[in-house]
């Protein structure tokens, strides 16, 4: 996988582009994620996908995003995941690919100030003319129109960022609501579907216990949690049954739409709901252990 941006700096709510290119060999099928409306502290303002082009080597996936942000500074464009089933061999595997984290300076307008050291000529006098009485509507009307750019201004900062107050919680519960309605069942993409569920608890268990652990695999991230002492044994037990149907979603032999599917979804809704509602532990050590 390739990730390009076509500029490393921009000014304030200017759009860039940035290009995640994915070349697969046959019999092997990406899923790109899905759509989001920040990328870190980017607005995303547009969405493009081409999936599964014909290539001399293989197949190619494109997704491209056009981005914005109203910040100044140096900001990161996040990593993101992209999940695949390898089908070549029996049975099928899957895993996911992470892009590098980019770097994108946002500059403001009225940055840069004047250099003391360069004088410029003295000009020739100029006339000036008379004076006149100021008017007073003139004045009126031009903070009215700076009031009111003030307001949509701050309405384009505030409306964007209004997804990035949600918890954990929130976030897990749309993805398996999303996850649910997905199709993957009903398309025999049974291998993608468990991939995305167990994606979607470990996310929640990252965000929901503020660690990070890029180097294990999730199969051995959620493995490692449930063995975890900072796992209390209500947490322990759920997480424990979810693993169990989870796994007969991957590798049992069944027809699309399985009940072990739907019990599998139901436990992971569980295992947030419950979790969400207990003290956050610090961290989960026998995870980050794996990173140092």
């Amino acid at each position: 996988m390739t990730a390009t941006i076509d500029t490393s700096t921009a000014q304030i709510a200017e759009p860039f582009s940035l290009q995640l290119t994915i070349d697969v060999p046959k019999d092997i099928l990406v899923t790109l994620p899905q759509n989001q409306t920040t990328l870190g502290t980017f607005n995303v303002l547009e969405v493009t996908d081409a999936t599964d082009i014909p290539t001399p080597n293989g197949r190619q996936w494109v997704r491209r995003y056009r981005l914005e942000s109203l910040i100044p500074g140096e900001h990161s464009i996040p990593a993101i995941d992209i999940a695949y089933a390898d089908r070549r061999t029996a049975p099928s595997t899957s895993d996911i690919v992470r892009s590098p984290a980019m770097s994108v300076t946002i500059s403001s307008v009225l940055e840069g100030t004047p250099d003391p050291l360069k004088f410029r000529d003295i000009k020739d006098v100029v006339d000036l003319p008379a004076v006149q009485a100021p008017n007073h509507w003139q004045f009126y009307c031009s903070v009215g129109t700076a009031a009111c750019f003030a307001l949509v201004g701050l309405a384009v900062w505030a409306w964007p960022n209004r997804n990035s107050l949600a918890t954990p919680k929130e976030r897990a519960l749309t993805q398996l609501a999303d996850l649910k309605h997905s199709g993957l069942l009903e398309a025999g993409y049974i291998q993608l579907y468990y991939l995305r569920l167990t994606n979607i608890v470990r996310h929640f268990i990252e965000d929901q216990y503020e660690i990070a652990a890029p180097k294990l695999t999730t199969d051995e991230f959620l493995a490692k949690a449930v063995t975890s002492s900072q796992v209390n044994d209500q947490q322990r037990g759920q997480l424990r049954a979810f693993l169990t149907l989870a796994d007969l979603v991957k590798f049992a032999q069944f027809e699309p739409g399985c009940e072990d599917a739907d019990r599998a979804l139901e436990r992971a809704e569980q295992f947030v709901r419950q979790s969400a509602k207990l003290p956050i532990s610090d961290t989960l050590p026998a995870a980050t252990k794996e990173n140092d």
